[in-house]
Formats: C-alpha cells, sequence, structure tokens
C-alpha cells in the first residue's frame, strides 16, 4: 500500500514560493517543518506518511546535500552527483506508487514545507515549475523520484545502476516525450542499457540522441515496443543508433 503524503494547496504554495525566492539559504534552514495548514491529504488509498519518516526523508537529503557543498554553492558536478543520490533515496524511502507520485501538491509539500533549503539551494532563484510541480519532469524532487522509477531494474544486484547513464539535459529530452516514449519504463531502461555503446564522441550525445528519438517516435507507430522481448527492443534501438549516427554523419558531409 502507498504512503499517503500532505498535498500543499496551490494558492498557499505560491505564496510561499513567492516570499522564498527573496529569503537566503540561511534564512530557510530556519524554515523547514513536517507539516502546514494548508497541507492535505488524499481521503483513501493508503496510510499518512508519519512525522518521524520526514524528519528521516529530510535528514539524508541534507547529508547528501552537505556532501555536494551545501548550504555553499557547490559545483555543477556535485550537483549532478547529488541529483543521482536523491533519486536513489526517494525511490527507496518514499514508499510511492506512480499514481500518487504523479500528485504534483505532494511535491510542492516536500519542496516548500519539508526541504525549502535545500530546494532553493540546488536552484537558486528557480523558476515556478521548479518547486510547485506544475510540471513534475522539471520539479527539484518530483523528476528525480521519476528519473529513478523509470531506470530502476529491481532484479540486479545493483537496482539503480542505470541512473547516471543520461545527464539531466539528456533525460529530459526523454521524458519530454513520455506519452510516446518517456513513459514506458522498458523503453527507457533499454535506451540507457543501449547508450553507453553508442559512439556519440563525434556529434555530441545531446545530438544523436535528438535523433535517435526522433526515429523511435516514427517507429513507434507500426511497432508496438511493450511487446517486444527486452533484447529484440534493445537491438531495435541499437539499429536507430546507428542510422541516427551515419545520417548526421552524411548531413554534415553534404553541408560542408
Amino acid at each position: 500500500m502507498s504512503i499517503l503524503y500532505p498535498r500543499l494547496l496551490d494558492a498557499a504554495a505560491l505564496t510561499m514560493h513567492e516570499r522564498y525566492t527573496t529569503l537566503s539559504v540561511d534564512e530557510l534552514q530556519g524554515l523547514a517543518a513536517f507539516r502546514h495548514p494548508s497541507a492535505v491529504f488524499a481521503a483513501t488509498g493508503g496510510d499518512r506518511v508519519p512525522t518521524d519518516h520526514l524528519e528521516e526523508l529530510r535528514g539524508r537529503i541534507v547529508k547528501i546535500a552537505e556532501e555536494s557543498g551545501f548550504p555553499g554553492g557547490g559545483r555543477r558536478r556535485d550537483h549532478a552527483d547529488f541529483d543521482q543520490d536523491v533519486a536513489r533515496l526517494l525511490h527507496e524511502r518514499m514508499g510511492l506508487v506512480a499514481a500518487e507520485a504523479a500528485v504534483r501538491p505532494i511535491w510542492a509539500f516536500l519542496a516548500l514545507v519539508v526541504l525549502p533549503d535545500v530546494s532553493y539551494w540546488r536552484y537558486r532563484e528557480p523558476p515556478v515549475d521548479r518547486i510547485l510541480g506544475t510540471d513534475i519532469t522539471r520539479h527539484v524532487w518530483g523528476r528525480l523520484w521519476w528519473r529513478a522509477h523509470l531506470l530502476v531494474v529491481p532484479s540486479e544486484p545493483d537496482p539503480y545502476r542505470l541512473i547516471g547513464v543520461f545527464n539531466e539535459s539528456d533525460f529530459d529530452q526523454i521524458y519530454a516525450r513520455r506519452n510516446l516514449l518517456g513513459g514506458s519504463r522498458s523503453v527507457v531502461r533499454a535506451l540507457a542499457d543501449v547508450w553507453p555503446s553508442v559512439d556519440t564522441a563525434e556529434f555530441g550525445s545531446r545530438r544523436i540522441l535528438r535523433d535517435v528519438l526522433k526515429r523511435l517516435l516514427r517507429t513507434a507507430a507500426i511497432i508496438e515496443f511493450d511487446a517486444l522481448d527486452y533484447a529484440d527492443l534493445c537491438g531495435e534501438i541499437r539499429r536507430e543508433a546507428r542510422i541516427a549516427v551515419a545520417a548526421i554523419r552524411e548531413a554534415d558531409a553534404r553541408a560542408q
């Protein structure tokens, strides 16, 4: 059964965000809490999260943040490591099912009530979607849970080995196409499994990935990817990647 998390109502969340963008990380540290008068729970569907669970979650995330330079600026590489570690932690410890994790006010509560200091440390002066979850693919915490959820392989010794294959920007390219590709766990996992073997050095990972995704979207109109055996799915993605590299090379040669 899923754990139910508080849902921070939109009006309160927006007001808090507008105020918090004017505060320093040190000031926000003193505002962390585990309940809020404008937060509500779903009426049914699971057990309400205990306060000590939220306290533990905050403590673990703060510790990871401190290893990445919190409350100072940190480096870009530190933030990448932080994202991967937190993605694993959120997926392992929150006890969410996908339907509950799709509820954006849950992530607003986590960002504004439980972790305001770390949220605004990770993204200084963040746009509203980073905090309120208007687009979960960009939310400071929601995007990490979904990244882990789509890439986890429970049967493996390290279930989260694929989390680090794509950086944030590249994974955004995949998840932005979730209606046809990014919402399929098998497609996302297969893409991550195959990607390290794709020769991206010549043209850059982003350019090749975008072309591969376009080709997969076209192929999805005639092939049901989720019906394929996993090995066959990986083979199809590997084939599309080879075609993409060859096509980009040919286009660049013509342009010269």
